[in-house]
């Protein structure tokens, strides 16, 4: 099954690259020995709060490894060692 099945992404989320060595600004992804990738949230300033940037780019990464037959295992951490996510991005949620 496609792991991006479940996913329910916006209309400016529906793009799909090839894997490529890309870097993002909020996830840090890297594909370790044995075919597993670890693929870890990178906002540890915001105990890693769910905001727009960050879902674009997990989008991203993701669907770059979705591609990848090599990768037969994808971990999701979070950074630091207070919280793995701290839910929603409170800041983005503010009328404008």
């Amino acid at each position: 099954m496609n792991i991006l099945a479940k996913i329910r992404p916006s209309q400016s989320l529906k793009f799909l690259r090839p894997f490529s060595t890309a870097t993002y600004d909020n996830v840090l992804c890297d594909i370790k020995e044995g075919n597993v990738a670890l693929v870890q949230l990178n906002r540890p300033k915001s105990l890693n709060a769910l905001c727009d940037a960050l879902y674009k780019d997990l989008y991203a990464c993701l669907s770059d490894l979705d591609s990848n037959n090599d990768v037969r295992c994808i971990v999701l951490t979070g950074s630091g060692d207070k919280a793995f996510a701290a839910g929603a991005d409170i800041k983005e949620m503010k009328p404008i």
